[in-house]
């Protein structure tokens, strides 16, 4: 059983949802260059990065509730790159290329999402 089960199914929903949100204001981005072109871009841009920073606490957050080893089964996250990405929004933000961000959000968060809801579904059923 999972310390504190409803605070950690909390902090899992919030993370699938954010992330829906996030592949969903970033669904007309095709290339790099659209989050900075022009302003609806850059609107979009800084959006998607407070939403993959609210995400990236919420994975910190749940590490703090039930330590590193809670993600240890789902390996094929890079679970360090994850705590790493949320100290990096929040303290270089103005670092960030669009081009790595284009990648992370196309091609790492549908696979983060789709780990996230086995991890809530294994918490609900009290894998």
């Amino acid at each position: 059983m999972f310390p504190e089960k409803n605070r950690l199914t909390s902090l899992l929903e919030d993370a699938v949802s954010e992330m829906e949100l996030l592949l969903e204001m970033s669904k007309d981005i095709d290339k790099p260059d659209d989050f900075i072109t022009n302003l609806s871009g850059l609107t979009v841009f800084r959006a998607c990065g407070m939403s993959l920073q609210f995400t990236t606490e919420i994975f910190v957050k749940i590490r703090n509730l039930c330590g590193k080893d809670f993600f240890a089964p789902y390996s094929s996250i890079p679970w360090s790159a994850v705590f790493g990405m949320r100290n990096f929004l929040s303290h270089e933000y103005g670092s960030i290329d669009a081009e790595g961000f284009f990648n992370t959000i196309k091609n790492n968060i549908p696979e983060l999402l789709a780990v996230t809801k086995q991890i809530l579904s294994d918490v609900k059923a009290g894998a």
